[in-house]
């Protein structure tokens, strides 16, 4: 499989996967003039959130084997507080704190067990005291591909012949379809003509003259993989 993406020259061969929460956590509301008859949502997030700090160090010091640029960048993820809202007033407890996490796993890693790690973070919370929901909304899981499979030289040769450089195999930062194809053991790849770097904006464009490449690249690399097979 080779999808058109916007990979900036590169080819990616490989992407994050990833597991976005919503964690709201409920205290009950009160003036501050009678802060003992309320329970501070705010205070109860922030032990949760130590309980997912230490996770998050534990996981940024694993590295991927795939080429990512930079190598800083080679580390597992995970984002605590991408948005946070909490109460109401200045003078009142907050009754309710919410904040979402987001996880993202490089191909080594097992999904299903950083699943658990993340989940068990929240169980531990609740069992000891900690009042609070967790709303899963985005999951995919994390793949790769080698190089060296019959699509991926093809892909390879036929970049240098018609551009002239050899494509860079890279991890998506990312998830990415070829997940899918890859799930059922078929070499997937990304590379296309646009750049990442405006990609989804409002000043998006697609230079014509790569169009044309990567045009002539995808003919170029189906005749030598259906001649092959």
């Amino acid at each position: 499989m080779l999808t058109p993406e916007p990979t900036s020259g590169a080819v990616w061969n490989a992407n994050r996967g990833a597991l976005t929460v919503r964690v709201t956590v409920y205290g009950r509301e009160a003036h501050v003039g009678l802060l003992h008859q309320g329970r501070n949502a705010f205070e109860d997030a922030v032990r949760v959130v130590a309980g997912l700090q230490r996770l998050a160090r534990r996981v940024g010091r694993r590295r991927t084997r795939f080429h990512v640029t930079p190598a800083a960048a080679r580390r597992s993820l995970m984002l605590i507080g991408g948005r946070v809202e909490a109460g109401s007033n200045f003078n009142v407890v907050p009754g309710r704190c919410v904040f979402t996490v987001d996880r993202r796993m490089n191909p080594e890693e097992d999904f299903e067990a950083e699943r658990t790690a993340l989940l068990d973070v929240f169980a531990e919370a609740r069992g000891a005291g900690v009042s609070l929901d967790v709303e899963v909304f985005q999951e995919g899981r994390p793949s790769g591909t080698s190089d060296a499979t019959p699509l991926g030289r093809a892909l390879g040769t036929h970049v240098r012949a018609v551009t002239g450089r050899a494509p860079k195999f890279e991890m998506c930062p990312g998830l990415l379809e070829i997940r899918f194809y890859a799930e059922q053991d078929m070499p997937a790849y990304a590379y296309g003509p646009g750049l990442l770097a405006v990609s989804h904006g409002p000043k998006e464009f697609v230079h014509i003259d790569r169009i044309v490449e990567c045009a002539a690249i995808y003919a170029r690399t189906a005749a030598t993989v259906l001649r092959v097979s």
